[in-house]
């Protein structure tokens, strides 16, 4: 599979994050999740036609690696979604990274990476156990998520990251059948403490766009001070294709080692 890897800076959205600090160090941090909210789908590129209503069935692919071990502990996630039209919003109200300290977690993540894609299916829709099965038992995704583990706790391979996920990703496409050799869309993001991405406390509204899928996302950083249960957020779903609130945080994520 040919992913079509587009990266964005941000936008005016993220822009706020930036020079209003309110953490004073990293070790001030006491919670951090990235929730990944519904993906607004702009063009799924299938034409209506008399036999077609222009529907598409898509694959939803998020990887997460992260220098701590979490709830998730790093992460790899396939989701289907079956007949999606142009201008329609994905259910997608996961948390995709997790973590709170406490007496034995110890220190808070100073970098998360992530990417998500988002690809669309040639036929129906396979079922996603029997590929999570078959990507495991491959012998490049073993070595890749081998290597892993020591990538992230070396600050001269910070870089290598990056190029490690596009191949895993590139590994899950092969095992997902008949699907286009572009990518709907594709981000790829690092948060970091030296960055300051952890600096603003609270709720961060993230909106990624690219030219046919926007991708949203709410990072959450809390300190000792703060209540960490929060109310649930459907921000950029229409009513009636906000979740149930009762399945707003799932944390089924497979682990990557």
């Amino acid at each position: 599979m040919n992913l079509h890897k587009e990266l964005t800076a941000g936008n005016a959205d993220n822009a706020g994050l930036r020079g209003n600090t309110d953490v004073l160090t990293s070790k001030d941090i006491s919670g951090v999740e990235l929730r990944m909210l519904a993906p607004l789908i702009k063009d799924n590129h299938t034409p209506k036609s008399f036999l077609s209503k222009g529907f598409a069935n898509l694959y939803g692919i998020t990887i997460v690696v992260s220098d701590v071990v979490n709830q998730l502990a790093g992460a790899l996630d396939i989701k289907g979604f079956p007949r999606i039209g142009d201008q329609e919003f994905l259910p997608v109200n996961k948390t995709v990274f997790y973590f709170q300290k406490g007496e034995t977690t110890g220190n808070p993540p100073s970098q998360v990476h992530i990417m998500t894609t988002i690809i669309k299916s040639k036929e129906g829709l396979r079922n996603v156990g029997e590929i999570m099965g078959s990507v495991n038992k491959d012998e490049g995704y073993k070595s890749l998520i081998g290597s892993v583990g020591s990538l992230v706790k070396d600050a001269s391979k910070f870089n290598v990251i990056s190029d490690v996920v596009l191949q895993v990703a590139g590994i899950v496409g092969k095992y997902l059948g008949k699907v286009e050799d572009k990518a709907l869309g594709t981000v790829i993001n690092s948060y970091t403490t030296l960055h300051g991405d952890f600096d603003k406390l609270g709720i961060n509204s993230l909106v990624y766009p690219t030219r046919d899928v926007d991708f949203n996302f709410d990072l959450v950083v809390r300190d000792k001070t703060v209540a960490t249960e929060t109310a649930p957020t459907t921000r950029g779903l229409t009513p009636k294709a906000a979740p149930n609130p009762a399945d707003h945080v799932e944390v089924d994520m497979m682990q990557l080692w």
